[in-house]
């Protein structure tokens, strides 16, 4: 009697526990700028002025629970959360912040950013460069049509994949 009730309240508890992390986790989108956004190469200050690029960002995080982690070059020389708040991101999409500048590549830079943030739960990488390692997590866009619907759709693919 007593170890069929034990049972129960070890599972219990490792449920409660399982749901109360979930709860606490992020789901990232790592973000370029250049190629994904912004498809202006004479744009240097923003903001970012293809509505459409911004909007599929905006459906993207706001449908599926994403934050957003810079990732793009424009992390070292500006203001980029002003830039994306006033380039027509949604201020319920929440900007954790920008990975650190290793000066190597952004995929080591993506990869340090998820051993440093163990709460890291889904997360999907938008740029228009390749990436090696992680290219299963990424949505690569071309420069010069950027997030378009047609990578949006391939985004939501990828977070419905179960590879998490």
């Amino acid at each position: 009697m007593w170890g069929n009730k034990i049972n129960r309240l070890i599972k219990k508890n490792k449920r409660k526990r399982i749901k109360e992390l979930s709860d606490n986790l992020d789901n990232i989108v790592f973000l370029d700028f250049d190629g994904v956004i912004n498809l202006d190469l004479n744009n240097y200050k923003g903001p970012f002025k293809n509505e459409k690029l911004i909007k599929n960002i905006n459906m993207l995080c706001l449908n599926y629970n994403f934050k957003i982690v810079v990732i793009s070059s424009w992390k070292k020389y500006s203001n980029y959360k002003d830039i994306l708040y006033n380039s027509g991101l949604d201020i319920n999409v929440e900007i954790l912040g920008c990975t650190n500048n290793l000066e190597k590549d952004r995929e080591s830079e993506v990869i340090e950013y998820i051993e440093e943030h163990p709460y890291t739960n889904k997360f999907i990488i938008i740029d228009d460069k390749p990436f090696n390692l992680l290219k299963g997590y990424q949505v690569q866009t071309n420069f010069n049509s950027g997030f378009d619907d047609e990578k949006y759709n391939e985004a939501i693919n990828l977070i419905n994949q179960d590879i998490w």
